[in-house]
């Protein structure tokens, strides 16, 4: 059996697919094997890089004998999108995304996830995975459920606190454990939070008014509904999703006026899908999150809830 993970999501665990027939295994570490310069293995620096979007695949083995028959180790990487090697990359994930049963996904640890149609999920992956994982399209607005219209008539104190990456980057266990809505929160919990879990009501589909509802559980504000000086830190931070469910993105502001941000198990960055510092999340290269939802205020109850 092999088992692919599309590494790929920011908010949700990425979509895990197992392949069980033993000869299209084989065909597969086949293709995946004739050119080892496609992949890395676990531990290489190579692994886990890339932006919002497809970023690459997981391949696990769970057989030490053919481990050995293709000379793997148990996990590699293959990177797909702009950061994979010239040559048959594209063409190796291609199989494994139209060969994977996307359908009956096993769960992860962070639990079952809300269904994936096997159809539009390969569709879009085979779309990220023809655009390079950088195509954009313009920004539109999906009102989030509840969301007050930002009045600029208001004042809130907020806090703004100083870019450090290297929290998030430095320990591995710790990149891979957590992912956008902890950064956003400024809240390290190693169990890849998602909106509402903490609270016990977490969101049931991928929608603005859906994610929305679930950190509003959580505590967090919509914009310019202040918090008390006695929920300080009271973070700026702002949603996006994917068209059509797929999944959630957040960002947070930072003092040095720029917004930070950590794609899934990546690592923490300031930069967009272009490499360009993210001054407005609004207009940043942001991938297929092209839906902006809003800004939202955390705060220190909502932080320390998350899970």
């Amino acid at each position: 059996m092999l088992r692919i993970t599309a590494d790929v999501y920011s908010g949700r665990p990425n979509p895990v697919a197992d392949i069980t027939d033993e000869a299209e295994v084989r065909a597969t570490l086949s293709e995946l094997t004739r050119d080892r310069t496609l992949f890395v293995g676990p531990r290489s620096s190579e692994a886990q890089t890339g932006g919002l979007g497809l970023r690459g695949f997981w391949v696990e083995t769970f057989d030490d004998g053919l481990a050995r028959d293709f000379d793997l180790e148990s996990r590699v990487f293959l990177p797909a999108g702009p950061q994979a090697p010239a040559g048959r990359a594209a063409e190796v994930a291609e199989r494994l995304i139209t060969t994977a049963d996307w359908h009956r996904a096993p769960d992860t640890f962070a639990g079952t996830t809300p269904p994936i149609g096997t159809s539009s999920f390969r569709e879009f992956l085979l779309g990220q995975l023809a655009s390079g994982g950088r195509a954009s399209v313009a920004d539109r607005v999906e009102p989030a459920g509840g969301e007050q219209a930002e009045s600029p008539a208001v004042t809130c104190q907020i806090e703004l606190g100083a870019f450090n990456p290297g929290f998030w980057n430095n320990d591995p266990n710790v990149m891979s454990s957590n992912n956008c809505y902890n950064y956003a929160s400024n809240w390290r919990t190693n169990t890849f939070a998602q909106p509402g879990r903490g609270c016990g009501n977490m969101y049931t589909q991928i929608t603005c008014d859906e994610v929305t509802r679930a950190a509003l559980c959580d505590g967090m504000h919509h914009r310019f509904d202040c918090f008390p000086d006695t929920e300080k830190p009271r973070f700026l931070v702002a949603l996006v999703v994917i068209p059509g469910g797929g999944d959630y993105h957040w960002y947070r502001k930072h003092v040095e006026g720029f917004w930070g941000h950590k794609p899934g198990p990546t690592a923490a960055r300031n930069v967009d899908n272009s490499g360009n510092v993210i001054f407005n999340p609004e207009t940043a290269d942001r991938g297929p999150y092209t839906i902006f939802c809003g800004y939202f205020y955390g705060c220190d109850s909502q932080r320390k809830r998350i899970n």
